[in-house]
């Protein structure tokens, strides 16, 4: 029962609502006994020919009030085990999403966000019915075929065995069925997680598959995924029916024996009609539990098929935190012999430099060089494999987690935006920032007057993503967000990428005056946005091959000449374009 142990570990107040639920859905399995009891007590009074009413109103008024009891119990304890079940899935998606926060950016690329989506929503979600239902329902049909059998055997206990003699073949049946199905549990989860991913990919690509007009091979592939599910699912169905077809009849003819052994005890004389009569009813009680109980006992292993699925992420080691607490005010950056790889594959080796406060360092090189790479190192998405980074001359490592991001603005290619306000979003860098403050950030940041020009202003919701709004918009508003955190590093990577031509030396202009006194490190692609910088990296392969100012570069750098060249080309296109089209 370790499984049981491991679930119910994220409930608050747990033994609180377990104890409460157990405990009424004993009572409702005893008070679902007594009106056979009274039943079996009226018979007696008949058979005795009594004409006292008081027997018969009393044992009415009995049945009455046990039922509802029964009810009442059965309903306060499902109550309580709803309870439980949902502070359980609350402390498991509260869990999970602390994992995510604690885990290397690394371990989390490594899940789709289809799979992400399925652990947090669905694979916890499908717990409910097993914790809230499955569960105390199960506990409540055993300890109501614990009280049967006990009446039973108090009333008879040769019938009392009888009415267990279809037990062993029912109980066969399930057992086959069972170790079956166990077998075929993962294959179900992991074709059920396919389709979900194929869902959520063919939904999230819907633009590049109207571009490119490959609505037939995205459809096919989605349709291919749905089309394994069911046919799967199916399969296993009708594996499974001819076994729930044999339970089906045999658990609930508990009577089967119990009815000709039964007569022939009266027919004796060792036993008395009554408690034939009593019997019975007992036994033709205890058969619908026993159904009932067969969907308990698939409980346990698939319990554990789910969980077994969201444990995978509670089992991601985490990155250790820092003691150091302190937001750093200034910070000069510096790599030391750094080396990094995923998983098995380099990516970075013996990387030094030092990036000084007051300064813009830019690393530049071939798609694929490592260049983001070392910006999210930085940012501590992953620990280095060797060496070490240095902030202010103390281990990024010392650090807390929070101290190093408030010391951190991160400003990436993908300007991801939440699904509320333009205020809000802007507010993300500074929950404290009053109105003023954010709107002066904004214009310095180019964004006021197209926020302006929106219906709502800066109360204008920016939809999914921020997909509501142009690419260069949410590049503008995630650069302002950086620069309203005002922390003391900030991380440029590729963060003009997105931005309309208009706009770029504007946008360019309010980065140098902002930035001005900070550690910056700039990754980009257009060397025109680090041409003024104070050190350039070329990166290739990994490794360091030159360091220096522009000129400094060009004049030494064979690897920089030949990028400069090919970006002045590529300007020289862009204006003889520009002159044509004009």
């Amino acid at each position: 029962m370790e499984i049981f142990k491991k679930v119910y570990s994220f409930a608050e107040q747990r033994g609180k609502y377990m104890g409460r639920a157990i405990l009424l859905l004993s009572l409702g399995a005893v008070f679902g006994v007594v009106p056979y009891y009274e039943v079996y007590r009226i018979i007696l009074q008949l058979i005795s020919h009594s004409t006292e009413p008081g027997p018969y109103i009393g044992g009415a008024a009995i049945i009455l009030v046990s039922l509802l009891l029964k009810n009442l119990a059965t309903e306060y304890g499902l109550k309580a085990s709803h309870h439980l079940a949902y502070n359980t899935l609350a402390g498991m998606r509260k869990h999970a999403a602390d994992k995510l926060l604690k885990m290397p950016m690394g371990n989390i690329q490594q899940y789709g966000s289809g799979e992400l989506k399925k652990i947090f929503v669905e694979n916890i979600e499908a717990m409910e019915l097993v914790l809230a239902h499955g569960i105390p329902e199960g506990i409540g049909n055993i300890l109501g075929i614990i009280v049967t059998l006990l009446a039973m055997f108090f009333v008879d206990w040769r019938l009392a065995l009888l009415s267990l003699a279809v037990l062993p073949i029912g109980m066969l049946v399930i057992g086959i069925m069972g170790r079956n199905s166990s077998k075929k549990l993962a294959h179900y989860y992991q074709s059920s997680q396919n389709m979900n991913n194929s869902i959520v990919e063919y939904i999230r690509g819907m633009k590049v598959i109207k571009v490119f007009v490959r609505g037939d091979t995205s459809f096919a592939q989605y349709r291919k995924a749905i089309r394994e599910y069911k046919e799967f699912s199916l399969d296993w169905y009708k594996s499974c029916w001819k076994y729930m077809a044999v339970y089906g009849v045999i658990l609930p003819a508990t009577w089967l024996f119990v009815l000709p052994f039964g007569m022939l005890f009266y027919l004796e004389g060792s036993l008395g009609f009554a408690a034939l009569v009593l019997s019975l009813l007992f036994a033709l009680a205890v058969g619908p539990m026993f159904m009932k109980l067969v969907v308990f006992i698939p409980i346990l292993p698939t319990l554990t098929e789910k969980y077994k699925r969201i444990e995978v992420l509670y089992d991601q080691p985490d990155m250790k935190s820092g003691h150091i607490d302190e937001k750093l005010e200034y910070c000069t950056v510096a790599f030391e012999n750094v080396t990094f790889a995923y998983q098995e594959k380099e990516v970075l080796r013996n990387i030094n430099f030092v990036a000084r406060e007051g300064q813009v360092t830019a690393l530049v090189g071939e798609s694929g060089a490592g260049k983001s790479t070392v910006g999210r190192l930085l940012a501590r998405f992953w620990d280095v494999k060797s060496g070490s980074i240095k902030l202010n001359g103390i281990d990024i490592r010392e650090y807390s987690f929070d101290a190093l991001m408030d010391s951190v603005s991160y400003v990436t290619q993908d300007s991801f935006l939440f699904d509320t306000t333009i205020m809000e979003n802007l507010r993300h860098g500074n929950p404290k920032a009053t109105e003023e403050e954010v709107i002066a950030i904004a214009k310095k940041a180019r964004c006021h007057d197209f926020i302006a020009g929106l219906p709502s202003g800066y109360q204008t919701k920016v939809g999914e993503a921020g997909d509501r709004l142009s690419g260069g918009q949410r590049q503008r508003i995630t650069i302002a967000r950086a620069m309203l955190k005002n922390s003391p590093i900030v991380i440029l990577d590729e963060a003009t990428s997105s931005t309309d031509t208009e706009n770029e030396d504007l946008i360019q202009e309010a980065l140098n005056e902002l930035l001005l006194g900070k550690t910056v490190l700039v990754i980009a692609h257009r060397l025109s946005t680090i041409a003024h910088a104070d050190s350039i990296l070329v990166l290739k392969h990994g490794e360091i091959a030159a360091m220096g100012t522009h000129a400094e570069l060009l004049a030494a750098s064979k690897d920089y000449q030949h990028m400069w060249k090919r970006y002045e080309a590529t300007a020289d296109w862009k204006y003889q374009t520009q002159e044509i089209g004009g």
